[in-house]
């Protein structure tokens, strides 16, 4: 099993309120914005558990998100454009 998983997190939420504070988690779970509502990284096995419970402390009825296991980060540059080799870095080490 592994340790950390990739992945990809999107969401369309419509109130400024609950999208900035799902933003804020979601960053500082060491996520990195990749788009306005899109971010990408890698996470625990426990903190990508914590995902579906995060959308729904602030994702309402008409709120949409998903997360997803992904494996980007060997081909990304290839199949992307306008994004450098650092927006997909792993990061082995975090500042404090």
């Amino acid at each position: 099993m592994a340790i950390f998983y990739e992945v990809l997190v999107s969401y369309d939420i419509e109130d400024n309120k609950n999208r900035k504070k799902l933003f804020e988690e979601l960053k500082d779970m060491g996520l990195n914005s990749i788009q306005k509502s899109v971010f990408w990284g890698e996470l625990k096995v426990a903190e990508v558990n914590i995902l579906p419970h995060l959308f729904e402390k602030y994702c309402k009825e008409r709120d949409k998100a998903f997360f997803v296991k992904a494996n980007l980060s060997k081909d990304i540059l290839k199949n992307s454009f306008g994004y450098d080799k650092e927006d997909f870095e792993r990061k082995d080490f975090l500042y404090v």
